[in-house]
């Protein structure tokens, strides 16, 4: 089996030796590991031969003293996931001395390799000699036979170290950590089984295991003291273990996986004291080096091919690990280093011959300098080679590890330590510091530790106290002596600075959950269900418990506070669950205590009063399942925790005789129990966070439900109308007029430029597209917007939470310190939270590296409006600022320069209201960023992409304010209305029928969307009002009609009829043309411009005839469309001449038409389009003179 299992090492090494180039795949591979390979290859690091066989052997010698120290290993890896976040800025370097180097320098660099080499060799001799005494246990050879397989273990084990590198090395250690997780409790259960004496009873006869032996204040106690420091610090700071780290994609994923091995290290740790226990109980005098003889006669033959298998296993999983770490630190850290180191007196004329020898070694040496992965593989060669010849000298384990923390912890664990926390010195100052701690070291082990080895056998470890003094002598350097600029204490980085701040957040809106309010107390009220249930065990548990208590304190008033809150309980339900006068918060209230102290106080009642411990211990498991269920996680295990303190003063102060159960009884019930509470704890966990989801997603539904509803509630306002009357159509009279015009098109020759009407079909190709998506896509309309002061705070915890929920993790946000920033901002809540997990989505997705943390600052900045666009070309528009807040999202992406934040803003810039990101293909449409627009300008803000890594949205700070400004009414602008009176009921009604006629009819155009057709509509009934034109109509009822007709003249052109419907708002009220242009279709905007543009009939006529010139060729379809819309115009007023007041106007209106409006009309138009202006003008004079 042996033989099998080394070949299959092999095979699985040489397998993952493929695709080796580089030092740094050699080092570190290409940090795409997954975090559950990781975890494997770390415990099997961590978990050498060694250790195992070393482990077991000194809990034998020494009892509950070694139990203690084997304990520091989970420690150290519990230390290294709470570091790991603060290793950002090292997370691309090979090893810890390349770390050490880049904070103070080379030549601490080279003195860290190499004490990490010299104390490396020990312990790779440790793991060779445990894979000598794993072929010896499980096989019968003579010496010289066992030598030649102990080299020939040796040899694959270096073999495939020195050509596959780190990745051969990581699953190979799979493979081990698989191996010898699967035997080592095989072994543990083993042993149990051919034990025949109580185990409990025979540890407590021996003194060595008692607790009170060990911690009492004496020299014994420092020894352990200094041992579990000393090796707390090795096993913290191994080059091997903080490789892992650096071979982790990143901080999260390093803090996941040494985070995850102190979990399996605990079970681990567990199962290897258990081995060293049972194998004391079974024979106690045996001298230490006989303990594994011992334990291998006392198993199945079976299971001796297995412990040989599983100490090969864990040997060759940290000797491979160690042989690459050394490699790296020669070839990468020591050569480099020593490269770069110029020595001046082999330059001087006394030390010719020196330099002759230095040059020589250095031709000979540099093919192999030129490839540093060779000299890796040659170092690992000779690594190997020393710890094997060191393996036949050493044979006490123990004294080899303490040889390794002697050689390594004084010198390279303090400066490592200071520089993870931010300490920045010279190289002066941690050599000063390094050879402090080898003095140290050196004087501690010639004069203290002897004269504590009589009193403590070992003696006194001093290598934390020579770690201490190297750190101590580092900080007093460093003050002491002049330092270069830079050094001193940094800051950490902004990794860690955000986790940092992020749990600061999640604190903050926990602790606002947890609050004790009415509102939190009523959440906590139970269902029926829970409570008949809780009653029931209530009532079952006391009567149960009361049965097992002593004797003299059987009683039935000892169960009966406890049977009658089970009563409660029920009768509640029962009697007053439909009658209920109780508010909830106060059931909650009632609920929240009873629970909370009732179930405590009936365990330790059961401590005190039960004949054994068996009752209590099972109750506490128990009852513990039913406080994790009925109460919320925060508060049932800080109940499950005071519960187990008092359990054990109970047990240990308050009992004078403690009854232990069987151990049989109590082995099987403490592993079930633990893994009952702890399966109960992530399944609430689990529970907590879906239904948090599903009612974040069923409130986001119910929000969008209500926004749907209030907008059907806006365009179904108006009444039903009665059945559709189509009007009727005499050809399409747009299609015939332009191809009538753009004719002389045949005449146009090679010298003619490039028009404005051939960039404007280009432009329209791309305005369809657009406004197909924007017609899929859920529009937010300014008017449905539902405005409330959230405070910036409340809004970014929103918006991350929400982020949450949709994505399942947290978007890894950093909030920037800003000043004279705002505490509320004024707008509609659920869309400004929509819009920040829309923001931190798009810069999440368009970031190159997907764990890089997004950067949120906040800035005071203006937006500046234009109340009114001016009618005159050389008009000035009045201008209306207000003040706003920006919102700056972006990546830590070093090579895009910063987004500089203007102190003032115009909304009216193109390229700003209907942002274009230069850095996504046009082609791809991004739906998520339509959204976002959309919503930045429901709010009356700005969208601008910079960069695609960053985002930039400008905010209001009052949206309401802005919105009163750009929609309220105002004076007239030009002669032709009338003041608002009265409205009768009946004129009301009528009014909103021919609206609901026009909206019925107007989808029968298939151009036309009836969606945006409702929202014009409410946008005229919101700026006009009851406000009548001075023909007496009402201006929404007036610009109905307008547009009938240009409809029905130009077969249902969507963005001319919209822009009839849209551009007497801009004539007649303060909205203004950046309004239209950033909320419609440019196209509309376009028209709705030029119909500004040409007010007067001189105007109009003097541009139609200029279509005659064919270099002006790009006016036509523009100005034939202004053409109907003034021609609609002017056949709606004159039909409407008896509701003016002055005849003046009547009868200049209907010359004008006779004279110009029925000729144009002629010209460009139809012979109909002129006969119905003649009869209008014709009935408007007659009807003016009577």
């Amino acid at each position: 089996m042996i033989v099998a299992f080394l070949l299959l090492t092999l095979v699985v090494g040489l397998y993952y030796s493929k695709k080796v180039r580089t030092l740094r795949e050699y080092a570190i591979g290409n940090k795409d590991f997954a975090t559950a390979t990781l975890v494997a290859t770390l415990l099997a690091t961590a978990w050498g031969g060694g250790g195992l066989i070393r482990t077991v052997e000194e809990i034998y010698s020494r009892g509950f003293y070694h139990i203690c120290i084997s304990f520091s290993s989970v420690i150290s890896l519990w230390i290294i996931s709470l570091l790991a976040f603060r290793m950002g800025p090292f997370m691309e370097n090979l090893s810890v001395s390349e770390t050490i180097g880049s904070v103070y320098g080379k030549y601490p660099r080279i003195i860290a390799s190499l004490a990490y080499v010299i104390a490396s060799i020990p312990s790779i001799t440790t793991q060779i000699k445990v894979t000598a005494l794993a072929i010896s246990m499980s096989t019968e050879l003579n010496d010289s036979i066992k030598n030649y397989s102990i080299v020939f273990a040796a040899f694959i084990l270096v073999f495939y170290s020195t050509f596959g590198g780190i990745r051969a090395v990581t699953f190979t250690d799979v493979l081990q950590f698989i191996t010898f997780t699967i035997i080592i409790p095989l072994l543990t259960l083993s042993l149990f089984e051919v034990i025949n004496k109580p185990v409990v009873a025979c540890l407590q006869s021996h003194q060595k295991f008692q607790p009170y032996s060990v911690f009492r204040f004496d020299m014994q106690l420092m020894a352990m003291v200094s041992l579990f420091l000393s090796n707390l610090m090795s096993s913290t700071i191994a080059p091997a273990k903080i490789q892992r780290l650096y071979m982790s994609s990143g901080t999260v994923q390093a803090h996941k996986v040494f985070w995850y091995s102190s979990i399996f290290n605990i079970i681990i740790t567990g199962c290897v004291v258990l081995i060293g226990l049972f194998a004391f109980v079974n024979s106690d005098s045996l001298p230490k080096e006989t303990v594994w003889n011992h334990i291998m006669e006392s198993i199945h033959p079976i299971f001796k091919g297995l412990i040989s298998i599983s100490l090969l296993a864990m040997a060759m999983s940290t000797a491979d690990s160690k042989l690459n770490t050394c490699a790296i630190m020669i070839s990468h850290d020591l050569i480099e280093s020593i490269k770069n180191i110029k020595f001046p007196c082999v330059h001087s004329h006394q030390n010719r011959f020196m330099a002759r020898i230095i040059s020589v070694l250095d031709l000979c040496l540099k093919p192999v300098l030129a490839y540093p992965i060779r000299l890796a593989r040659i170092t690992t060669l000779i690594i190997g080679f020393l710890a094997m010849v060191l393996a036949f000298k050493y044979k006490d384990l123990l004294k080899l590890m303490t040889l390794v923390i002697n050689l390594y912890v004084p010198v390279v664990t303090a400066p490592f330590i200071l520089s993870v926390f931010g300490f920045r010195s010279s190289s002066r100052t941690a050599v000063i510091g390094m050879i402090t701690g080898v003095l140290t070291m050196k004087a501690w082990n010639q004069w203290i530790k002897p004269s504590t080895i009589p009193s403590t056998v070992i003696g006194v470890d001093g290598a934390f106290f020579c770690m201490l003094a190297n750190g101590l002598a580092m900080l007093l350097a460093h003050y002491l002596l002049p330092q270069p600029a830079g050094t001193g204490w940094v800051p950490p980085d902004k990794i860690y600075l955000q986790r940092q701040q992020e749990k600061e957040r999640i604190a903050r809106r926990n602790k606002k959950e947890r609050t004790i309010t009415k509102e939190n107390l009523a959440k906590l009220k139970p269902n029926a269900i829970a409570l008949v249930l809780v009653g029931i065990y209530l009532i079952v548990s006391s009567l149960v418990s009361n049965y097992y208590y002593n004797g003299q304190f059987k009683a039935l008033w000892q169960c009966l506070p406890f049977c009658m809150l089970g009563v409660g309980y029920i009768g509640y339900v029962a009697f007053l669950k439909e009658n209920n006068k109780i508010p909830d918060w106060a059931i909650g209230k009632y609920w929240f205590i009873s629970v909370l102290v009732g179930f405590p106080l009936h365990l330790l009642f059961s401590c005190f009063l039960c004949k054994t411990l068996l009752v209590p211990f099972i109750l506490f498991f128990t009852h513990g399942t039913v406080l994790l269920w009925t109460l919320p996680l925060y508060w049932s295990l800080r109940g499950l925790a005071i519960t187990a303190g008092g359990m054990l003063v109970a047990i240990c102060y308050c009992k004078a005789t403690v009854v232990w159960p069987p151990i049989t009884l109590l082995l099987p019930i403490l592993p079930f129990g633990l893994l009952l509470l702890v399966g109960n704890v992530w399944a609430k966990n689990s529970i907590v966070q879906k239904e948090s989801r599903n009612l974040y997603f069923l409130q986001k539904q119910a929000t969008q439900e209500a926004y749907e509803l209030k907008k059907l509630a806006y365009s179904e306002e108006l009444p039903t109308a009665s059945p559709q009357s189509l009007l009727a159509q005499e050809g399409t009279i747009l299609e015939k007029a332009i191809q009538n015009v753009t004719q002389s098109i045949a005449f146009v020759d090679s010298t003619t430029p490039f028009l404005k009407e051939d960039f404007q079909s280009i432009i329209d190709k791309f305005a369809e597209w657009a406004y197909y998506f924007r017609s899929r896509a859920k529009r937010q309309d300014q008017l449905l917007l539902q405005p409330t002061a959230i405070p910036l705070e409340a809004l970014i915890d929103a918006g991350e939470v929400a982020y949450q929920k949709e994505k399942g993790y947290l978007p890894g946000l950093w909030i920037e310190e800003s000043v004279n920033i705002p505490d509320t901002l004024l707008g509609d809540r659920e869309q400004l939270v929509r819009l920040l997990f829309l923001a931190l989505n798009h810069v999440r997705q368009s970031s190159v590296s997907f764990r890089s943390t997004i950067t949120l600052q906040l800035q005071p900045t203006q937006l500046r409006y234009k109340k009114r666009e001016p009618l005159e070309a050389d008009g000035t528009p009045a201008c209306i600022s207000f003040p706003a807040l920006a919102l700056v999202l972006r990546t830590e992406n070093k090579n895009i320069p910063l987004f500089t934040i203007q102190a003032i803003y115009d909304v009216e810039d193109a390229s700003i209201t209907q942002p274009v990101d230069p850095f996504v293909s046009p082609q791809k449409v991004n739906l998520h960023k339509e959204n976002l627009a959309s919503i930045v300008h429901a709010h009356y803000g700005l969208l601008l992409l910079p960069h695609a890594e960053q985002l930039v949205c400008l905010l209001p700070l009052d949206v309401t304010q802005v919105r009163e400004e750009m929609l309220a009414l105002s004076l007239p602008r030009e002669a032709g209305t009338q003041e608002e009176t009265s409205i009768t009921p009946h004129e009301k009604t009528a009014s909103l029928a021919t609206l609901s006629a026009f909206h019925d009819w107007i989808p029968s155009f298939e151009s036309i969307d009836s969606s945006l057709i409702a929202e014009i509509l409410l946008l005229l009934r919101r700026c006009y009002g009851f406000k009548r034109h001075a023909s007496g109509q009402l201006f929404y009822v007036r610009a109905v009609a307008i547009a009938e007709w240009v409809a029905a003249w130009t077969d249902g052109h969507a963005k001319l009829v919209y822009a009839t419907l849209l551009y007497d708002l801009v004539r007649y009220t303060r909205l203004p043309l950046s309004y239209i242009k950033g909320n419609y279709n440019m196209g509309v905007y376009c028209f709705v411009e030029n119909v500004i543009a040409i007010d007067s009939r001189e105007r109009l006529e003097e541009s139609l005839l200029a279509i005659t010139n064919r270099l002006k060729e790009s006016l036509q379809k523009e100005h034939i469309s202004v053409l109907y819309v003034k021609l609609a115009e002017r056949l709606y007023d004159l039909k409407q001449a008896s509701g003016y007041k002055d005849p003046t106007i009547v009868q200049a209106m209907a010359k004008e038409s006779l004279t110009i409006d029925v000729e144009l009309a002629q010209r460009y138009g139809e012979p109909g389009m002129a006969i119905l202006l003649k009869h209008a003008a014709e009935e408007a004079l007659l009807i003016n003179k009577q």
